[in-house]
């Protein structure tokens, strides 16, 4: 029965821990504790106050800020969208976010004629860190003195310019470390990414992750004679050598979409090389030289993962010193699910930045499997788990080996293993689980009858942090990372000094396996972690 209960709860354990967390790092000006008012099809003239979507809305007329009114908008991850001249007129101050763990919240124009906007200013300010704009054109400033801030999001002209200033003052700030995409897709030779050809608007760009483009060899950025834009930073469609100051230099690179990049002319850290991390999460980690820093501390790693909104600030976890070179090492991790994704990361010090990186578990371990590195057959394993994985949870396969040299899916086979030494002890007032998210943890369930907030857990010596749960069933849990090199180990957790009870990943393996149940997905995954861990066994080149 334990073992039959351990399944259905590791089960749904399992899919509660599979998504990783957002960290984009946008400022939120509202949160769950705030009063918000919610935005519906008839809303029209705001007053001042924080709102937000909670279901897609599609607006009879549009939103409309008046002059000394400040409105916070959060999208929510819900699209706001009419068919009007405009979704969102502003001659106040609106800050719009998106607090969603996706950031698929949206402003869209769904018009399809040429002269219809997203947001168009009359004046007033525009702080945009999160979510989507989209229009004919993007955003649009039509008269008055308008100010426009974006650190984080996109804004899409499907037609016209994506940014057009029209008025004749203003000031256009696209700063911080968050992804900003200003895209253009008309198809006319007089529309740009940003066209500031009128008046002197006064303009800056310094995010190293700021992406502009517009259609074909159009200009990414219109200027007019007065160039009252400054660019330090950024990745562009066309040059923009023009609008950069001493110091910087706009490079042309091989990348198809954003040819252009802005770097200072500082000697920057050097990208040495990169590799697989094993150590229970799974990831890539950059090694970059550091020897000519002053202050190699200040730098950290942005890291993004394609397919998602997730973005990781990473920290150096280390260095070592080579030949009297001097190396720091940055992990970026991700979830099983996720290995053919292209990491795409940079180093920066807040001021500037490196280029940025492409890189994946996928690339690292196909180049292994193709050239015979002493960690191949790990790296079969690796893929071939994580491809059970992804279709335990989507059916949709990624990392699949067929058809390479050598390599034979040993789940497709007939299983002979015996893993009954794994069976664990079975506690009363307990039940284990294994996690399978970006890291692979043991977790142990306990009633109130065998823990209480007194109690002290410990495994190998480290303190576990005890969890209260608000469950019928168990009051507390315990849980710990466990490498893929220990994956056969059989852990022992103390309660209080004393020995309490013990499981390992192999013992989650063996109860899935034999316990009566009709999961194939489920089942066939564990067999993959079982092979996983023997190559892991096999392996002896850890980090």
């Amino acid at each position: 029965m334990l073992r039959r209960f351990v399944c259905i709860l590791t089960a749904i354990a399992m899919i509660f821990c599979l998504s990783l967390s957002n960290f984009a790092g946008l400022t939120v000006f509202a949160d769950d504790e705030e009063t918000y008012s919610e935005i519906t099809s008839s809303s029209n003239v705001l007053t001042s106050g924080t709102y937000k979507l909670t279901s897609d809305v599609t607006l009879s007329k549009y939103l409309q800020i008046e002059s000394g009114v400040e409105v916070t908008l959060d999208l929510n991850g819900y699209k706001l969208s009419n068919s009007n001249s405009y979704v969102i007129r502003i001659y106040g101050t609106l800050n719009l976010i998106d607090s969603s763990t996706n950031c698929a919240g949206s402003v869209v124009n769904t018009s399809t004629t040429t002269n219809t906007y997203g947001i168009r200013m009359v004046g007033g300010t525009l702080n945009m860190q999160g979510g989507t704009v989209s229009g004919a054109y993007g955003i649009h400033a039509y008269s008055g003195e308008c100010a426009i801030n974006i650190n984080g999001g996109t804004v899409e002209g499907t037609k016209n310019s994506t940014i057009r200033y029209q008025t004749s003052s203003g000031s256009l700030t696209i700063s911080g470390t968050n992804r900003v995409e200003i895209s253009s897709k008309g198809t006319s030779t007089s529309i740009y990414g940003i066209d500031l050809s009128s008046g002197t608007v006064t303009s800056s760009i310094s995010n190293p992750n700021t992406y502009v483009s517009a259609y074909s060899s159009n200009l990414a950025i219109k200027v007019s004679s007065s160039k009252n834009i400054t660019i330090t930073a950024g990745h562009y469609s066309t040059t923009v050598k023009s609008y950069v100051p001493d110091g910087y230099t706009c490079s042309e690179t091989d990348d198809a979409d954003y040819p252009y990049v802005v770097t200072a002319d500082v000697e920057l850290p050097s990208l040495y090389g990169e590799t697989l991390t094993l150590d229970g999460s799974v990831g890539v980690t950059y090694y970059f030289n550091m020897t000519d820093q002053t202050d190699p501390d200040a730098y950290t790693l942005v890291a993004s993962i394609d397919g998602t909104d997730e973005t990781q600030t990473v920290s150096a976890t280390g260095s070592m010193t080579v030949d009297d070179a001097i190396y720091y090492r940055y992990t970026v991790y991700v979830n099983p699910t996720q290995f053919s994704s292209t990491i795409s990361a940079y180093l920066t010090d807040g001021t500037n930045s490196t280029a940025t990186y492409d890189y994946s578990v996928a690339t690292y371990c196909t180049k292994a499997i193709e050239r015979g590195w002493d960690e191949s057959d790990l790296c079969k394993a690796l893929l071939n788990y994580g491809d059970y994985v992804t279709a335990y949870y989507s059916g949709i396969s990624t990392c699949s080996l067929d058809g390479v040299d050598g390599w034979t899916d040993p789940v497709a086979g007939e299983w002979t293993a015996d893993l009954s030494e794994y069976s664990g002890t079975e506690t009363e007032g307990t039940a284990k689980a294994l996690l399978l998210g970006d890291s692979v943890v043991i977790r142990v369930y306990m009633t109130s009858d065998v823990a209480s907030e007194s109690d002290v857990f410990t495994v190998g010596g480290t303190v576990l942090e005890k969890q209260a749960l608000e469950n019928e069933s168990y009051a507390y849990y315990v849980e710990f990372k466990v490498s893929a090199k220990n994956m056969s180990k059989t852990f022992t957790v103390m309660k209080n000094g004393d020995e309490f009870t013990s499981y390992s990943v192999l013992s989650y393996v063996n109860n899935v396996i034999n316990a009566d149940s009709s999961d194939t997905a489920l089942s066939n995954l564990c067999k993959a972690i079982y092979y996983y861990s023997v190559a892991a066994d096999d392996y002896t080149g850890w980090q």
